[in-house]
C-alpha cells in the first residue's frame, strides 16, 4: 500500500510537470463518461412519469368533485379513480369547496379537448382556462414569447402548437359558437399528461363546456392555497364527501419513495452489456497511445528508479499509478461536468423537448457505475505502456542509446481463435438479436486486437519494393509493434462500428418492408390535394392556387366525404369484404372510410374508365361500390359515427340502394355516392379531394413543386402528393453523419499516434540529414507514419465491420410475414413479401472513405502540419 502511495506522489507530480499531455489524457477520459453521463441524466429528467392530471404549481392542492361521488377512492397523486360504470354527477360550486377547506383561497382550472379554427384549417386540442397571473399558477409555465393574457378572449398557446399559422397576434374560433380566442404569447408547459395546447382566460369560454363533473376527465377543479398542507388523512376525509384531491404534500411523499429512472441489474440490462464492452474498448485503445507517449518521456525517470534498486514490478506499478491516477480524475471530472450540464442546459433542453424540465433528476447508481468504467478504461490503457515499463533497459537509457526492444508478435493463436469463435457467433447470432451480434463482434475485435502485431509484421514483410519514406514507415512500425498495435487497434475498432452500421443501415432502407414504404394511394401520374379539416374558404384558395398553374382547360376531379349539416367531419365504417381465413389489417384511412361523394368525374378517377352504367346509377341516387361482396340485398349500409365528442356519440346506421362495378385494376375508393344522394338521407358533404386525373394531363414534377409551395402557404393541413413509382431512398444524411464521425475519430487517433512515432523516429531522422537527405524526406516520413497507421485500421476494421453489419440486416423483424390487408376499394388481398436471397447492399461510397480516402486524408495532414527542416545530429556528452 504504501508502494502504491508513493506511485501516485510520483505520477501526479509528473502529471503537473506535463500538463500538455495530462490534459490530452484527461480530455479522453473524461470525455465519454461526461457524454453518457449527460445522456442519462437528460433521459432522466425528462423522461420519468410524472404523476397526475395537473402540474400544482406553487398551489397547496387541487380539487374537484361532487355530493354523488361520496366514499371515491384514489391514488396519492390524485389519479386511479374508482368509480362505478355511469356514475353521472353534478360538480360542486365554489362556495361548497370553500366549506370544506376553512381559510383556503381557490382559483378555477377547467380543461377539455375543444375543436377550434385556425387560419389553416379546424382543430382539435385540450383547451385550459386558468389565471396564469395568479402565484399559484407559477412554475408550471414559463413564458418564451409574448405576454400573459388578462382578460376573457386572450390566450397563450403552448411551443408544441406553435408554427407559422398559429402565432400571437392570431385569433382562434373555439367551440361551434365560435368563440375567439387571440393569441398573444408562446408558454413552456409542466410535462404533465396530457399537455395544453391552448391556456386561455378565465371566462373565455362557457363553463358548460367544462361541466361534465367526471374526475376521470379532470374538466373543471380548484386550485387551493390552504392555510396549511393537506395531508392523506385530511384526503380520505374529503374523498369521502365526494372530492379528488392531489395533494402537493402527499405527492411529494409518494414521489419520494416511488422508484426512479435508473439502470436495474437484471435480465433487462444484459443487451446492454455488449455496446459497454465496445464503447470500453473504444476509450481503452484511444488513449493507450497517450500513456505510450508518457512512458516514453519518462524513459530516464524510470531508468533512474531501476538503477537505484527498483523492481520491474515497482516500474509497472509506477506506470499503472498513471493510468489509475487520471481514470479517477477523468472519471470524476466527466461525471461532474455531466451532471452539471444538464441544469446549465436546461432552457435549451425545454426547447427542444417544447416543456417545461422538471424535476431534475440524477440517477445516481448510472453515474457511479459509468465512472467505475472510466477508471478502469484508464488503468487498462496504461496497462501495455506498464509493461514495456516494467522491461526498461536502465543502461542504455542513461548513456543516451537506444533501447533494445523486445516487441512481440502478439498472441496470433489466442487472437486467430477468438476471431473464428466471434465470426461462428456472428453468424449464428443473426436469427438472435442485435445485443448477441454486437456480443460476438466485441468477441471478434478482441481477437483482432492480439493478431494486430502478427499483421503488422506480416505487412513489413512485403515493404522492400515500396519507396524510401513509405519503407522506412513500414519498418519502423514493425520495430515498434507495441506503438503501432496500439494506434492500429484504435482505428480498427472504430472504423468497425462504423462500418457495421452502414451496412445495416444502407440494407435497410433499400431493402425496407412493403409495409415501411409510401403506400400508392391514388393511380400512378395523379395530382392528388387531401385534407380533412379546413374550411370551403380555404378549399377555393387552394383550387384557384392549383389552377392558376395547370393548363387551361384541365379540370380538377374533387371527392367530399361525409359532414354534418355544420360541416363537422364524419367517421364512416363499412361492411368487411367476404373473405376466408385471415383478419385483414385495418386501413389507416382519414376517418372517410373511402366513402367518397362526387360527380361521374370522381367516378372515373377510382374506376380508371369510362362507364356510362355507373354513371347512369350514381345520378338514379345509387351508391356505386367497387366491390360488390359488401352488397347485402340490394343495399351498401355503413355506420356513421360524429367525430371529436366526448363521449362519443352512438353509431348510426346510413344505407344507399347499391350497384356493385369492380375497377379496373385497383379502385380508388370504396363507395362512390352523389352529394344529392347523402344530401337526401340528411347528411352534408365536405371537399376532401381535389386531384388532376392522369388521363386528362400528368403532371411535372416542376408544376407539382410550383403547386405545393402555393398550398402550403395557404394552410399546413393539406397535403400534395404526385403519385410515382417508387424511387431510390435518399440516405444521404446517415451516410454523410457516418462519414463525419469516422473522419473525426480515425484523423484523431492516426494523428496522436503518427507524433508519437515521428518523435521516436528522431535518431533516424537525424542519421538522414548527416548523409544529405533532402528536407522534404522529413514530411514524407511522417505521412508514410500516418499513411500505414490509418490504412491498416481501416482496411482490417472494414473486413472486421461487414460480418456484423450483413447479420443485423438479416435479424427476423417480422415485416416478411404474409398479411391480408384491404385495398381502398375494399378487395382483400394477400401480401407475401419475401426479402431477397441476400439482403445485403453496401455502402461504397462510406467504404470508399474509409480504406482510401481517409488514409490518403491523414497521410496529407501529416505531410502538411510537420516541419520540413531536418533535425541535426546531437553530440552526446557521456
Amino acid at each position: 500500500m504504501r508502494g502504491l502511495r508513493a506511485a501516485l506522489r510520483i505520477s501526479r507530480r509528473t502529471a503537473w510537470r506535463s500538463k500538455g499531455r495530462s490534459a490530452l489524457i484527461l480530455a479522453m477520459l473524461a470525455l465519454p463518461v461526461a457524454v453518457i453521463t449527460f445522456t442519462l441524466t437528460t433521459f432522466a429528467t425528462l423522461y420519468t412519469a410524472h404523476q397526475g392530471h395537473y402540474p400544482l404549481g406553487r398551489a397547496d392542492a387541487l380539487v374537484q368533485g361532487a355530493r354523488e361521488l361520496s366514499g371515491l377512492r384514489q391514488s396519492a397523486w390524485g389519479d386511479n379513480v374508482s368509480l362505478r360504470p355511469g356514475t353521472k354527477a353534478t360538480p360542486y360550486t365554489r362556495a361548497e369547496i370553500a366549506g370544506f377547506l376553512p381559510g383556503s383561497r381557490l382559483i378555477p382550472v377547467s380543461q377539455r379537448s375543444i375543436r377550434y379554427l385556425a387560419p389553416g384549417g379546424y382543430e382539435q386540442g385540450l383547451v385550459r382556462q386558468v389565471d396564469l397571473r395568479d402565484p399559484m399558477s407559477q412554475d408550471t409555465f414559463r413564458l418564451v414569447r409574448g405576454r400573459l393574457p388578462t382578460a376573457p378572449g386572450e390566450a397563450v398557446i403552448s411551443a408544441q402548437r406553435l408554427d407559422k399559422q398559429v402565432r400571437p397576434g392570431v385569433t382562434l374560433l373555439a367551440t361551434e359558437e365560435r368563440r375567439p380566442l387571440r393569441i398573444v404569447g408562446v408558454a413552456l408547459f409542466a410535462q404533465v399528461w396530457p399537455m395544453p395546447d391552448v391556456v386561455a382566460f378565465p371566462g373565455s369560454l362557457p363553463d358548460s363546456g367544462f361541466s361534465s363533473g367526471n374526475p376521470i376527465n379532470m374538466t373543471y377543479s380548484w386550485l387551493v392555497d390552504a392555510p396549511r398542507p393537506l395531508s392523506w388523512a385530511d384526503v380520505r376525509r374529503l374523498n369521502a364527501r365526494g372530492l379528488l384531491v392531489a395533494s402537493r404534500a402527499v405527492a411529494d411523499s409518494a414521489s419520494a419513495s416511488a422508484p426512479q429512472y435508473d439502470l436495474r441489474f437484471d435480465r433487462s440490462t444484459l443487451p446492454v452489456l455488449p455496446w459497454m464492452g465496445i464503447a470500453l474498448l473504444q476509450v481503452v485503445l484511444a488513449a493507450g497511445p497517450a500513456f505510450a507517449v508518457g512512458r516514453r518521456r519518462r524513459a530516464r525517470e524510470f531508468a533512474l528508479v531501476a538503477a537505484q534498486g527498483g523492481s520491474p514490478a515497482q516500474l509497472r506499478m509506477i506506470a499503472l499509478a498513471d493510468g489509475l491516477l487520471f481514470g479517477v480524475a477523468g472519471a470524476a471530472t466527466g461525471a461532474v461536468i455531466g451532471v452539471v450540464a444538464v441544469p446549465l442546459a436546461t432552457p435549451g433542453l425545454e426547447l427542444w423537448a417544447k416543456a417545461l424540465v422538471d424535476p431534475f433528476i440524477v440517477p445516481w447508481t448510472s453515474v457511479v457505475l459509468v465512472s467505475v468504467l472510466g477508471v478502469v478504461a484508464g488503468v487498462l490503457a496504461a496497462l501495455v505502456p506498464a509493461l514495456g515499463a516494467g522491461r526498461t533497459d536502465a543502461a542504455a537509457v542513461l548513456t543516451g542509446r537506444r533501447e533494445r526492444r523486445r516487441d512481440r508478435a502478439g498472441r496470433p493463436l489466442l487472437g486467430a481463435v477468438l476471431v473464428v469463435a466471434g465470426l461462428t457467433a456472428t453468424a449464428v447470432s443473426a436469427g438472435h438479436g442485435v445485443h448477441w451480434i454486437a456480443a460476438s463482434a466485441l468477441l471478434t475485435q478482441l481477437g483482432l486486437v492480439a493478431l494486430v502485431p502478427a499483421l503488422v509484421g506480416a505487412v513489413g514483410r512485403a515493404a522492400a519494393r515500396l519507396p524510401l519514406p513509405l519503407r522506412f514507415a513500414v519498418r519502423d512500425a514493425v520495430r515498434n509493434r507495441g506503438r503501432t498495435a496500439p494506434a492500429v487497434a484504435a482505428v480498427m475498432t472504430t472504423v468497425v462500428v462504423l462500418t457495421a452500421t452502414g451496412v445495416a443501415w444502407q440494407t435497410s432502407v433499400v431493402h425496407s418492408s412493403p409495409f415501411q414504404r409510401d403506400q400508392q394511394q391514388g393511380p400512378t401520374g395523379s395530382l392528388q390535394i387531401t385534407a380533412r379539416e379546413i374550411t370551403p374558404r380555404l378549399w377555393d384558395r387552394i383550387r384557384n392556387a392549383v389552377q392558376r398553374e395547370l393548363p387551361t382547360g384541365v379540370p380538377l376531379v374533387e371527392g367530399r366525404a361525409l359532414a354534418t349539416k355544420a360541416g363537422v367531419p364524419l367517421g364512416v365504417t363499412l361492411p368487411e369484404p367476404v373473405q376466408s381465413g385471415n383478419q385483414p389489417i385495418p386501413f389507416l384511412g382519414d376517418g372517410s372510410g373511402w366513402l367518397l361523394a362526387g360527380d361521374e368525374a370522381l367516378l372515373r378517377y377510382v374506376l380508371g374508365r369510362e362507364d356510362p352504367e355507373a354513371v347512369a346509377a350514381l345520378h338514379a341516387g345509387k351508391a356505386v361500390v367497387l366491390n360488390p361482396t359488401t352488397i347485402r340485398e340490394g343495399r351498401i349500409t355503413a355506420q356513421i359515427m360524429t367525430l371529436y365528442t366526448t363521449p362519443p356519440d352512438k353509431p348510426a346506421s346510413l344505407s344507399f340502394p347499391a350497384v356493385g362495378v369492380p375497377p379496373t385494376g385497383q379502385g380508388w375508393a370504396r363507395v362512390v355516392v352523389s352529394p344529392e344522394a347523402a344530401e337526401k338521407q340528411g347528411y352534408g358533404t365536405a371537399t376532401t379531394l381535389l386531384a388532376v386525373n392522369p388521363a386528362d394531363y400528368r403532371t411535372p414534377q416542376a408544376t407539382v413543386d410550383r403547386i405545393t409551395a402555393a398550398v402550403e402557404a395557404i394552410t399546413s393541413h393539406a397535403t400534395v402528393r404526385l403519385e410515382t413509382p417508387r424511387g431510390p431512398v435518399d440516405d444521404s444524411v446517415a451516410l454523410l453523419v457516418l462519414a463525419v464521425a469516422a473522419a473525426v475519430l480515425v484523423l484523431g487517433m492516426t494523428f496522436v499516434a503518427t507524433a508519437l512515432a515521428a518523435a521516436e523516429a528522431r535518431p533516424d531522422l537525424e542519421t538522414m540529414a548527416a548523409v544529405g537527405a533532402a528536407p522534404r524526406t522529413k514530411r514524407a516520413v511522417v505521412a508514410g507514419q500516418a499513411l500505414v497507421i490509418a490504412l491498416l485500421g481501416t482496411t482490417i476494421g472494414v473486413l472486421a465491420g461487414l460480418p456484423p453489419g450483413v447479420a443485423t440486416a438479416r435479424v427476423p423483424s417480422g415485416l416478411y410475414r404474409p398479411v391480408m390487408m384491404v385495398r381502398p376499394d375494399g378487395v382483400p388481398v394477400v401480401v407475401h413479401p419475401r426479402p431477397p436471397a441476400l439482403l445485403l447492399t453496401i455502402p461504397w461510397p462510406l467504404i470508399g472513405l474509409l480504406v482510401v480516402g481517409l488514409p490518403l486524408l491523414a497521410a496529407l495532414g501529416g505531410a502538411v502540419f510537420t516541419r520540413s527542416r531536418l533535425p541535426l545530429p546531437r553530440r552526446r556528452v557521456t
